[in-house]
């Protein structure tokens, strides 16, 4: 019995590879011994039996769409009486016809009564703000100012639309 117990077996006697090794070789094995100095050439023979298989470009049947342009109007901002050349940077005006956006907030700003530490914003949906910075880390709203209402958007959208030609 003692003679079997002093036995070693063929795997004993080796010593243990690490798992990472053992799958990086594999891997090796698997592709190939990489060789230094010679590019990798690809072994595969061109089958030049089959036709080319060299990509296309597609080309639709169906004509190009046109692409409208917008004609501008040309109106004159009540506000200060100059040409309006972008319609759509426009704003309309509550008593008719479209202003400048410049010229609604110098007008806001000479209507309200601000102070050092406040200003009018535009916050979106045709309505302003009054807007007074909190030490240097935030703001506040002291007052909305309502321009435009929806349905006056909704018009002048309209009305850019209709232009499209």
């Amino acid at each position: 019995m003692e003679s079997e117990s002093k036995k070693q077996t063929p795997s004993a006697k080796q010593p243990k590879r690490d798992n990472s090794n053992r799958k990086r070789d594999r891997k090796r094995k698997k592709r190939g011994v990489k060789t230094k100095g010679t590019p990798e050439i690809s072994k595969k023979p061109m089958n030049t039996l089959l036709p080319s298989q060299t990509k296309v470009p597609y080309h639709s049947s169906l004509p190009p769409l046109p692409v409208r342009h917008i004609e501008e109007p040309l109106l004159e901002c009540p506000l200060c009486g100059k040409v309006i050349e972008n319609i759509a940077s426009a704003l309309i005006h509550p008593d008719g016809g479209f202003c400048h956006f410049d010229c609604v907030l110098e007008k806001l700003a000479k209507d309200e009564s601000l102070t050092e530490k406040q200003k009018i914003s535009y916050i979106g949906k045709g309505t302003f703000a009054v807007v007074e910075e909190t030490d240097g880390t935030g703001f506040s709203f002291i007052k909305r100012i309502i321009w435009e209402t929806p349905e006056s958007f909704d018009t002048m959208k309209k009305y850019v639309e209709a232009n499209k030609k």
